[in-house]
């Protein structure tokens, strides 16, 4: 590892923040200085860049970390989008670590400005196998800076008849945090303030703890398959197979005629979309071991709901619909028929018994 980007690291809090770096950040640095990144398992096909992000974020939100380090082996065949895929673990880190771990967001983000994918050359796969492991192998995650966003970008367009006192006091919090980085009045937030592209504009929650206590969910993750490679749940939304997979049930598939009757009843608007919306709620957005404020999980519902133009009956029962779905094995039925259609045939992997295909 080169010696002066390492110092540089080490240096970062003093530097940056102006205070001394922690007994953890040390031992962070330390420990990544000596780790042995393993072996290069999988290759996908470069056409698949999408799904393979995908399915390495939400690898690492339900902790599997040997499918998070065989995904990792294929990105580090795709040398130019080194950069995309090391701002995209800064924004796991922010988007799914959060707040149970803030200082390894922050020393994921540190490490990107450190080791940019232009200085990294060499020992780019060690540092990002590092992080992800250190990222799964925490006992607790959470999405909650993500909410944070979700209510902020959702507030810009739609507003609820009515707003509870938690919910003015959450809404409050997010208002504030964005103001005072539009003028920093320490070295820690103007460093919020100039790297906050660094993770999606995550980055600026960071810290921002609400006056409730946070409780951990303790609902399992739903199970998925390997379908062309990749686990199910990577096709989602923000794939091409998973928005004809959405779309397909829109039309009306059989055994989830329901969920086409309730998205036609209420003349629901991009149906697919909102459609993609609750499988994330349901599969791709659950976290291992996740933990949430109750009431800001209550207002990004019940935002959600309005901004469908669905009541929150409605909006809750059509995630219960797409669970059940999911659950009996439908909606992989459908991604697997895309993928049929868009693949003559699944990539070439290599594997070993240290990183098993994945759950049948």
């Amino acid at each position: 590892m080169n010696l002066t980007r390492f110092q540089e690291l080490l240096a970062y809090p003093s530097r940056n923040w102006d205070e001394p770096a922690s007994t953890r950040w040390f031992s962070l640095c330390a420990r990544m200085r000596d780790y042995e990144a393993p072996s290069k398992q999988l290759a996908i096909s470069k056409k698949q860049k999408w799904e393979l992000i995908s399915a390495f974020q939400k690898s690492i939100r339900r902790g599997d970390k040997l499918m998070a380090l065989r995904l990792i082996s294929a990105m580090d065949k795709m040398p130019e989008e080194y950069g995309y895929f090391w701002k995209r673990l800064c924004v796991i880190a922010c988007e799914d670590i959060g707040p149970a771990d803030d200082l390894l967001a922050t020393f994921v983000t540190a490490c990107e400005a450190v080791y940019s994918a232009r200085k990294a050359a060499g020992v780019y796969y060690d540092l990002i196998c590092f992080l992800t492991e250190e990222m799964c192998d925490l006992s607790n995650r959470s999405r909650i800076y993500c909410s944070y966003s979700m209510i902020d970008m959702m507030l810009s367009t739609t507003s609820l008849p009515e707003y509870s006192v938690v919910d003015r006091e959450i809404i409050s919090a997010i208002t504030r945090r964005k103001a005072s980085l539009l003028e920093p009045s320490s070295p820690w937030e103007e460093w919020l303030r100039k790297n906050d592209w660094r993770a999606g504009q995550l980055l600026r929650f960071i810290g921002l703890a609400l006056p409730m206590e946070m409780t951990r969910v303790q609902l399992a993750v739903p199970k998925h398959r390997m379908l062309f490679g990749l686990p199910s749940y990577c096709y989602d939304m923000h794939t091409r197979v998973g928005l004809e997979m959405l779309r397909r049930i829109v039309r009306g598939v059989r055994g989830a005629e329901e969920i086409a009757e309730l998205l036609e009843r209420n003349k629901v608007q991009n149906a697919h979309r909102v459609l993609g919306d609750a499988l994330f709620f349901v599969e791709g957005g659950r976290i291992q071991g996740e933990l949430i404020y109750g009431s800001v999980c209550c207002l990004e519902q019940r935002l959600s709901a309005h901004l469908y133009g669905l009541s929150l009956n409605d909006w809750l029962h059509l995630q219960v619909m797409v669970l059940m779905t999911l659950e009996s094995g439908i909606v992989d039925r459908v991604r697997e028929d895309v993928l049929h259609q868009f693949y003559s045939e699944a990539p070439t992997m290599e594997h070993s018994s240290l990183f098993p295909l994945g759950r049948p």
